[in-house]
């Protein structure tokens, strides 16, 4: 069964970040209704200052829920039933300290806002997928869980937990008519990431823009091959 071109119900988790941002106009230029979790105030004021009319017109939702608790996860799917499609894409990243010398507590950060949150999300949604034979998820993944930079080890472990999650969740979902893939970028051209790394090449940064032109594809009925 074909998925509706336009007019699906999407969640987006982390709306408020650039990439969220670009993957919220993205599918609100394609016609989709798409749902925002937030849990900090000033994501949902950076939100409703950018898309004050998808708000008034009723084709985004914000709703407050903790992503990483099962109640969050239903209140985010639940905020406009029937979601057919899903982009994990609230995350955090914090490194810079040895794997002996990092504090249990920031792997337990990482791991719940990383991996946790798209565990949860899936777990919320994919029942109602599975009920209409069709839905999309989309993952963010890292390349640093490839490549397992020294000092980042907490951060790559959730990530490489994010790709270990699509390839399993795809295999258990292949004939369901529910799909799951992961994008990993290369560095982001953000604010942020430049005035991190001041005296990198921006050239070689990819806009998020176009990241979102890839995770809307993914979402859509020409990319079920993949």
């Amino acid at each position: 069964m074909k998925e509706a071109q336009s007019g699906r119900v999407v969640i987006v988790t982390g709306g408020s970040g650039a990439l969220g941002r670009a993957n919220l106009a993205r599918f609100l230029a394609a016609g989709d209704r798409v749902v925002v979790p937030w849990i900090v105030p000033g994501e949902r004021d950076a939100i409703e200052a950018e898309e004050a009319r998808a708000l008034a017109e009723g084709r985004l939702v914000l709703v407050r829920a903790d992503l990483a608790e099962d109640s969050g996860a239903r209140a985010a799917a639940e905020a406009l039933p029937g979601a057919e499609v899903l982009v994990n894409g609230v995350g955090g990243f914090a490194g810079g300290s040895s794997v002996h010398e990092t504090e249990l507590e920031l792997w337990e950060r990482m791991h719940r806002i990383n991996l946790r949150t798209a565990v949860a999300m899936s777990r919320a949604v994919v029942p109602g997928m599975l009920a209409r034979g069709r839905g999309a998820i989309v993952n963010i993944g890292s390349r640093a869980a490839y490549e397992c930079s020294p000092g980042l080890a907490a951060y790559a472990a959730a990530k490489a937990g994010v790709h270990a999650l699509t390839v399993t969740l795809q295999r258990e979902l292949v004939a369901s008519g529910v799909r799951v893939n992961a994008v990993v970028p290369a560095t982001i051209d953000t604010p942020a990431n430049r005035a991190a790394m001041p005296d990198a090449d921006f050239s070689s940064w990819t806009p998020p823009a176009r990241i979102a032109d890839v995770i809307h594809w993914l979402s859509r009925p020409e990319s079920e091959a993949v």
